[in-house]
């Protein structure tokens, strides 16, 4: 007998969405569980520096960054009795670079590790950042090591999603939840901070390999069904729109663009002018859906991870 579909589905978001997996050797870093208390308590965008600290039942269970191109920034956690860790974040133009254009270079830090990546970029979606918890696996299932990571959500040359092996991983001797973060940045950076019971950090990254798989399971089979409907939905948007009725769309976009560019022209060549812009519009409309699209599936990812 077949498994159900959904069943299938919730194995395949377990592969995609829930282990980031780094190969070291004989052992592979991985991040460690979900917290399903977490909530988002900080958010805002346009910040150069900030300090955020929580209270004393609640701890830091991830903090997420999405830095522009040219983003130099610097960053501090602090965990358990006056421990600390600081690392950096780089998002720069490579060698190629034709007014954001071209190759871009990312490279992610935390204590003395570093990872490092080159890619093709538009420099128009801004990297995305991921600082949490994880653990060094061995290939036997032991856990060597416990600590803390930072890795990149991004999009590039590679597609979109995690980038396999660009994870930064420090492990500690003492692992401890996350009480505080600073940084500072040489460009405007967004932010957002979500914090989980205090109690309940410590257990989730204390625990086993097998038993952080086993929630990931059973939260993905719980979230099968709403995942593969609402994918169902939105191929069915797609397919009405842009196949079964494709022509009639662009008939109807070029001719509304072409009436709005000549009713508000004065001549030709403004009126080629507005039209050019007009597309120029739509082109960045459309990379917006994109970056919507990249939320939507981190936002599934997010309730993975730590």
């Amino acid at each position: 007998m077949k498994p159900p579909r959904f069943v299938l589905l919730a194995f395949l978001l377990v592969l995609v969405m829930g282990v980031i997996a780094l190969p070291v050797s004989a052992s592979s870093i991985i991040t460690t569980g979900y917290f399903d208390d977490s909530v988002k308590e900080f958010e805002a965008d346009g910040l150069y520096n900030f300090t955020y600290s929580v209270n004393s039942t609640r701890a830091i269970s991830n903090i997420q960054f999405k830095a522009p191109k040219g983003t130099e920034l610097n960053y501090t956690i602090t965990y358990g009795a006056g421990n600390s860790l600081s690392g950096f974040i780089s998002y720069l133009p490579g060698d190629i670079d034709f007014f954001g254009f071209g190759e871009g270079v990312t490279t992610i830090n935390i204590g003395i590790s570093t990872a490092y990546r080159e890619f093709i970029d538009t420099g128009l979606i801004p990297k995305w950042e991921i600082v949490g918890y994880a653990q060094e696996r061995e290939d036997n299932g032991t856990v060597s090591s416990k600590g803390y990571c930072i890795y990149d959500l991004a999009l590039g040359s590679g597609g979109i999603g995690i980038h396999a092996g660009f994870i930064a991983y420090e492990p500690v001797a003492d692992i401890q939840p996350i009480e505080s973060i600073t940084f500072t940045s040489n460009k405007p950076v967004w932010i957002e901070i979500k914090t989980a019971g205090r109690t309940g950090i410590q257990t989730v990254i204390s625990k086993s390999l097998t038993e952080t798989a086993w929630e990931w399971i059973n939260l993905a089979v719980s979230l099968a069904v709403f995942v593969k409907d609402l994918i169902l939905g939105m191929f069915a948007w797609i397919k009405f729109l842009f196949v079964d009725n494709l022509l009639m769309i662009v008939s109807i976009y070029l001719s509304i663009n072409m009436a709005v560019a000549a009713c508000t022209s004065r001549n030709i060549f403004q009126f080629f002018g507005r039209f050019i812009n007009n597309q120029i519009k739509l082109f960045h409309f459309i990379l917006g859906l994109w970056q919507i699209l990249i939320n939507i599936l981190a936002t599934f990812r997010g309730i993975f991870r730590l």
